[in-house]
């Protein structure tokens, strides 16, 4: 039998789901009592109404996408290019939990939803939503300035402009494989960006490590998307 602790988690991992899923207008305390088999006035019991359910449910969600965020953005072994693909790799992870495949256009982010909602959400929530995006931004200047420090971005560099465009990236990932219908669209964005981007600042570090790269790469040898690519462009000539 589940204790009073067990179905409090429980209601708000169904609700976190749902409301990803079909935000806070599609999702209702019956919708969560019917998968879980048990009543709206347990709902009721534990969380009040659903606004102080969606409360909840957003904090968690956030503390744990911020961890998440905090951990790649401060590593000091990887590099701002690196960096950005832990962050498509994240957001892999995330996108897997309710699509099947590559193809899928379901919802993903929690965050993402709710911000298409916010009119509907309480102070609370959308003080949840601002810290959260505020917390984002101080985490990828810190990550930019140090690529600069480490000589990975040239001195010219516009630093605040680049993390306000990385920000804005990250900050629309969810809504992008929405709105595409995969998430193949949004790899292919987050490289563009990494090789158009940083390499049109990249600096003297960087330079050098591409440089050796390059050289030490077998020759006749290239990657399988490279390959694709080329037989498309044959057959296109």
């Amino acid at each position: 039998m589940a204790t009073r602790g067990d179905m409090r988690q429980n209601i708000k991992l169904v609700a976190a789901r749902l409301l990803t899923l079909h935000g806070f207008n599609g999702t209702s305390f019956r919708d969560i009592a019917l998968e879980l088999g048990i009543t709206t006035t347990n709902i009721h019991y534990h969380f009040g109404n659903k606004h102080g359910l969606v409360d909840e449910v957003l904090a968690d969600y956030v503390a744990e996408v911020e961890a998440r965020h905090r951990k790649i953005w401060l590593d000091s072994a990887c590099t701002l290019q690196q960096k950005l693909r832990l962050l498509v790799e994240y957001n892999w992870e995330r996108y897997q939990q309710v699509n099947k495949g590559r193809d899928g256009g379901k919802t993903w982010s929690l965050i993402g939803r709710m911000r298409l909602e916010s009119d509907n959400l309480s102070d609370t929530a959308k003080a949840s939503l601002s810290a959260f995006t505020a917390t984002l931004h101080e985490l990828i200047r810190s990550a930019v300035d140090d690529a600069w420090r480490r000589g990975e971005l040239a001195p010219s560099t516009p630093r605040q402009d680049l993390a306000f465009l990385i920000l804005n990236i990250v900050n629309s990932s969810s809504v992008f494989t929405h709105g595409t219908g995969g998430f193949d669209r949004l790899e292919l964005f987050f490289d563009a960006f990494s090789r158009v981007m940083l390499s049109a600042y990249s600096g003297t570090a960087a330079t050098a490590k591409a440089t050796t790269a390059k050289a030490s790469k077998v020759p006749g040898k290239t990657s399988a998307k490279a390959a694709a690519a080329g037989a498309r462009v044959s057959k296109s000539n």
